[in-house]
């Protein structure tokens, strides 16, 4: 569809007319996003009503051809179409790329972080039904304010090695692509607040913003949202009127004056609807063409993996939303009640280290991985795929602690052969394995080889950054005046000198467990593991001297848990996963049979897009002075194929009938 270029901006819709539109949305099938949320998406609607919705006899509806059905993780979505005015939606402030920046409700000591995101939950009717809509809880409006500012700045710190000024071209060739966008409210003592995120598009939108001069979080927070989206876009048109040149500001504003959007307004599982919207934007990072960092295209990579777990049903939506950072510890069914920070952060960690490394005779699982860390089927798992669930996997673990450290401290932690086989635990926490640590090898080994790289990250007394040579004096011990030589050393060379010196290093273990339970930074230790009398903090250089480098000793391979024994496997993973038993014949034909319905549905959407496809080229063609726009081989080439797969699905769906009377 061609779209005209704009001489100015058009009239906001009137509170009747919003009305007339959310009745229509509430009357159509598949809708089910609530009123307050259609009503805060069509206040922005910016192109003639009667385009939007068709007069059935049973009243009026949203035109079919706007709605579009989206098959995701095993969920289904509905998008609605439609063209709203540049300055509609708010940056997503989970978009992934940021993830890192923010703290999160699976980090117990999150309760005092300054900019933490609150658990995210649907929206429930006042039927107590769920909707197609998001939930968040934020102590007052000037904080949501504070949230979506933050949100946008993340972006444009996060912007990836972009080869252009994304801005400068919105403004000259306006938003070619729509943005996804989904209702969320912002639930605060002063009032909800509804808004549209855009899940996937942020940067786009934030640029829009920038280019309408818009303030998103006042517009959001408006009291009357018409009244202060006419009195914008008076302002917008007067600007026009100073406008001397099509170089002027206020006139190549004019590109993204209106733009093309899809709204998420409805959902076949609303329970489910954020990990739903969030899979595009996941996916985006996880095959991410900007550059983002390592620890939050890693996280994506590893929530991916988590995904997959969740819609085969191996693990549940609570266990997926702990791992995934999204849920409080606390939530896991195996979390001790009493459990403090180390003991927490703990079960989480083991948990994914679990999920990422599972054991032989967890076939299902060990399937499911490969597919989602997209190792090819046909080869063993080498040591670069090792290396890359490690990092997933360590990413993820950074979520429970205040700062993401670099995913690289778990390098070479699992053994590709134990990589293979899957990483079998003792199935004792960290407190139990700190208790007999000093006379227990097998305890003192899984807390150095599973643990300790991640605490002494998050302390910062190792890093698995080697630097470089004008790097190495960046950071000063205790007391020091100045800054004292770095030691370059990788994190298994600082495992290796930690074993060498066990009293000293069960005494460091144990002094960073304490610290993370009393939010403090861990105090040095001497050479029988007493914490320094002074109170003197442990930092790099002090690590470096008290463990120095060259002078460890190598650490043990892990027990290795050949494929014949299945049962410690089970003893180690039965704790932890309460996996679902083997589906029946029954539950394998309804599966499929709902695959089947889901395959035709995404084909009936395929063939209105072809349509509209082909009438759009031929549209451009009929421009550009083409005729035909086809040759006449081509085109009978296309009928030829489009014939062969209409008798192809004919076929395939004869086999839902039942089978005749005597055909045996």
């Amino acid at each position: 569809m061609t779209i005209e270029p704009l001489a100015g901006y058009p009239d906001p819709y009137t509170v009747d007319a919003i009305d007339r539109l959310v009745e229509a949305a509430l009357a159509t099938d598949g809708i089910n996003a609530p009123r307050e949320a259609l009503a805060a998406a069509f206040a922005f609607a910016a192109e003639p009503i009667d385009s939007i919705i068709i007069n059935e006899l049973c009243g009026e509806r949203i035109q079919p051809s706007r709605l579009r059905t989206v098959h995701v993780g095993g969920e289904a979505t509905l998008e609605l179409s439609l063209r709203l005015f540049g300055c509609a939606g708010s940056t997503w402030e989970r978009n992934e790329r940021n993830d890192s920046y923010w703290s999160s409700p699976a980090d117990p000591a999150s309760a005092t972080a300054k900019w933490m995101l609150p658990p995210i939950e649907v929206w429930r009717g006042p039927d107590g039904e769920p909707t197609a809509a998001l939930s968040v809880t934020i102590p007052s409006a000037d904080h949501v304010v504070e949230v979506i500012d933050r949100a946008s700045e993340l972006l444009a710190e996060g912007d990836g090695r972009r080869g252009y000024d994304l801005t400068n071209d919105l403004l000259l060739n306006g938003q070619e692509d729509p943005c996804l966008m989904v209702a969320q409210v912002y639930r605060t003592p002063d009032g909800d607040f509804w808004a549209w995120p855009t899940v996937k598009g942020n940067n786009r939108t934030r640029s829009r913003h920038q280019i309408l001069k818009t303030d998103q979080a006042a517009l959001l927070t408006a009291p009357d949202i018409t009244t202060a989206l006419q009195l914008w876009t008076a302002e917008r048109n007067a600007e026009l009127e100073d406008a001397d040149s099509d170089e002027h500001p206020g006139r190549l504003a004019l590109q993204v004056a209106v733009v093309e959007a899809r709204l998420v307004v409805g959902s076949t599982k609303p329970e489910l609807l954020y990990q739903a919207v969030q899979a595009g934007n996941r996916r985006d990072h996880i095959h991410a063409n900007l550059g983002f960092t390592a620890n939050n295209q890693d996280r994506a990579i590893g929530r991916r993996v988590l995904e997959e777990y969740r819609a085969a049903g191996i693990i549940d939506d609570t266990v997926f939303g702990v791992l995934a950072g999204d849920l409080p510890i606390t939530h896991l069914r195996e979390c001790p009640p009493d459990a403090g920070v180390c003991e927490q952060r703990d079960l989480r960690c083991m948990l994914l280290l679990a999920q990422f490394f599972p054991t032989t005779g967890d076939n299902r699982r060990r399937r499911l991985i490969r597919k989602a860390m997209a190792e090819p089927l046909g080869e063993l798992l080498n040591s670069q795929h090792t290396t890359e669930r490690l990092r997933a996997y360590s990413a993820l673990c950074s979520v429970s602690w205040p700062e993401a450290w670099n995913p690289r401290v778990d390098d070479k932690t699992v053994p590709v052969a134990h990589a293979r086989a899957g990483v079998a635990l003792s199935g004792r926490s960290a407190v139990q394995l700190l208790a007999a640590a000093m006379k227990e090898d097998d305890a003192f080994g899984e807390l150095l080889r599973y643990r300790a790289p991640q605490w002494l990250a998050a302390f910062k007394l190792a890093d698995a950054d080697r630097g470089s040579m004008g790097a190495q004096a960046n950071r000063g011990g205790d007391g020091e005046p100045g800054p004292t030589l770095r030691t370059r050393r990788g994190i298994p060379d600082a495992l290796a000198a930690m074993n060498a010196r066990r009293a000293q290093a069960v005494g460091l273990l144990r002094e960073m467990a304490a610290a993370m339970a009393e939010d403090r930074a861990p105090r040095r230790v001497d050479a029988f593991g007493n914490p320094d009398a002074a109170g003197k903090v442990a930092d790099q250089a002090w690590f470096d001297d008290a463990f120095p480098k060259g002078t460890g000793i190598r650490l043990p391979r892990p027990p290795y848990t050949p494929p014949s024994a299945p049962t410690i496997s089970r003893q180690v993973q039965q704790p932890l996963f309460r996996a679902a038993p083997p589906p029946s014949d029954r539950e394998l034909a309804d599966r499929k049979k709902a695959a089947a319905r889901s395959l035709l549905d995404q084909i009936e959407t395929l063939t209105k897009d072809l349509g509209t496809r082909i009438a759009d080229a031929r549209s451009h063609a009929a421009a550009a002075g083409m005729r035909p726009t086809w040759e006449a081989n081509e085109s009978e080439r296309l009928s030829v194929q489009a014939e062969n797969i209409i008798e192809g699905l004919r076929h395939a769906v004869e086999g839902t009938r039942p089978p005749e009377e005597g055909s045996g």
